[in-house]
């Protein structure tokens, strides 16, 4: 699916809690440590400026590359036709990794690595591509629930009530994202009502989440959860019509976006494109899978700041981000499992 972004990811995604979870084949024993600057390739199904799921893996290799660590080239908007030809020919043309950037890649980057035995490629998908590494291809997702139940705790913290959700489409992952959400705005305002969730259908459309939003601020929403997505402006803007706060948006999105959101949660991948480039040098890659989690510092909140249409947000709320994000780190919060059919 073109535009692919970080919602399209990561169906079927459900609980995940380890911080890195290792297949079955022990993998990458057999292969050449990587000398010199590694050349890396990403094929995305998107934009790599989409303020999404796209942009954070094309800003955490444009980082290394800026930094000396590796050569980047980074292929976009490329559809799941062409993406077989398009991760064969940068497998077959002396580039040390390959990462095929979307949900609909993932088989066809272990078509190609089989093809190609001495490529080393990565697969991304939902928590149940992790068991799928091999010897050449490493695998990865990220747990939907921690970042939904961070993000509630945000919102939480303004104590605004009720609290409404508009997204793309209806997908497990999501799900389980806005499940997580309910648990952290209750942890920080047990007081706190939330809306059912709404899905427009698209990640896209931006008249129809614009529309969405405006029906849910007239249901009596006070804040409006959603996530970094093409659509994102459309909530932006009917959200500053209506004086309404927001949580989830980039800080990119818009002049709406920055005049009414309060933060998001967002993947980082620096860390974990870091850790691969690691093992392609000691010669260690590949049989890994790995999970994006705030314990691995990938999971951040990011962009949080005080607007007007939310004025109880508490002055020391980044303290008590980091205090979560501790606790979560140790496994001394608890998030119930989201379970399809909830």
């Amino acid at each position: 699916m073109k535009g692919t972004k970080l919602r399209g990811v990561v169906a079927m995604l459900a609980a995940v809690v380890a911080v890195q979870l290792t297949a079955c084949k022990a993998g990458g024993e057999n292969a050449a440590p990587v000398s010199g600057v590694p050349k890396v390739a990403i094929v995305l199904g998107g934009s790599a400026n989409d303020r999404g799921f796209n942009q954070t893996a094309a800003d955490a290799a444009h980082e290394l590359q800026k930094r000396g660590e590796i050569s980047v080239q980074v292929s976009e908007n490329v559809t799941n036709a062409e993406a077989e030809a398009t991760l064969r020919q940068y497998a077959t043309s002396g580039f040390d990794l390959v990462i095929g950037w979307g949900l609909g890649f993932s088989d066809t980057v272990f078509r190609v690595a089989k093809q190609v035995p001495n490529a080393r490629m990565v697969a991304t998908g939902g928590v149940d591509i992790l068991g799928r590494a091999t010897e050449s291809v490493e695998t990865w997702t990220y747990d939907a629930l921690q970042l939904g139940y961070l993000m509630g705790y945000i919102a939480g913290s303004t104590q605004l009530s009720p609290v409404a959700v508009v997204d793309g489409e209806q997908v497990p992952f999501l799900q389980a994202q806005w499940f997580g959400f309910g648990q952290g705005l209750a942890a920080a305002n047990p007081g706190a009502r939330q809306l059912p969730p709404v899905y427009t259908g698209s990640f896209e459309d931006a008249a129809r989440a614009s529309a969405a939003t405006t029906a849910q601020i007239a249901g009596g929403a006070k804040l409006i959860a959603t996530n970094a997505e093409g659509y994102s402006v459309g909530v932006a803007s009917a959200a500053q019509t209506a004086g309404v706060a927001t949580i989830g948006l980039s800080a990119s999105t818009s002049a709406a976006a920055a005049s009414v959101n309060i933060g998001q949660v967002k993947t980082d991948m620096l860390p974990i494109l870091s850790q691969w480039i690691a093992r392609l040098r000691d010669g260690t890659f590949g049989g890994k899978g790995t999970t994006s989690t705030i314990a691995n510092k990938s999971l951040v909140a990011a962009d949080v700041r005080k607007v007007p249409a939310a004025p109880g947000m508490p002055a020391d709320l980044d303290k008590r981000i980091a205090d979560l994000a501790e606790r979560l780190r140790a496994g001394a919060v608890t998030i119930t499992p989201w379970q399809p059919g909830r």
